[in-house]
């Protein structure tokens, strides 16, 4: 009964199965944060780019008439008219993000929520692991401990679950069959 009590225990998803699992769940991974990280710390050599432009269509008579020796014969006659066309553009640099770039406080803030979040699954799952043992080995003789132990169970087993989006829950029900449908069968 004890070897296929812990039989059982290996069917069960491992610790880094869960670590993956909670980490998809909330949307974070190594290689996301290292490229966020490098993104960060190079934001500031690239120039903010900024273009616009414009057309504009003119049609002027503007003349110009001197008078000045005869009052016949303009002396200078000008005029204007035509299209234009205007493109502007602007590079920027921030050159104190060179030095401090506040974006890389927030990457490694990431980094934080990933080791938190693979500490704390991997805390719950060695805690709930060693909780299994615990019964397979030395099983409770009477109800209260027994009881006690498996409703901690059932808590661990949650916290995992609820860090895992679901995911934990699924594979274990996975490996057993559901008891509604094999009391129906029977």
């Amino acid at each position: 009964k004890v070897h296929s009590g812990l039989h059982q225990l290996e069917a069960e998803p491992n610790v880094r199965e869960v670590q993956e699992a909670a980490l998809r769940y909330f949307k974070v991974n190594r290689d996301q944060v290292n490229s966020m990280r490098t993104r960060a710390s190079w934001k500031a050599m690239v120039p903010v780019t900024e273009m616009s432009g414009g057309y504009t269509r003119s049609d002027l008579d503007e003349g110009t008439i001197m008078y000045e020796y005869s009052a016949v014969d303009p002396w200078v006659d000008r005029g204007a008219g035509g299209n234009a066309y205007e493109i502007r553009g602007k590079l920027t640099w921030n050159l104190p993000q060179l030095v401090f770039n506040a974006e890389e406080l927030d990457v490694a803030s990431l980094a934080g929520l990933m080791e938190g979040i693979l500490k704390e699954s991997t805390r719950l799952y060695f805690m709930r692991r060693r909780l299994q043992v615990d019964l397979v080995l030395n099983p409770p003789k009477d109800q209260a401990s027994f009881l006690t132990k498996k409703l901690r169970l059932e808590e661990l087993t949650g916290l995992i679950d609820a860090m895992t989006g679901g995911w934990f829950q699924q594979e274990l029900n996975q490996l057993r069959p559901d008891p509604t449908t094999t009391k129906a069968h029977q």
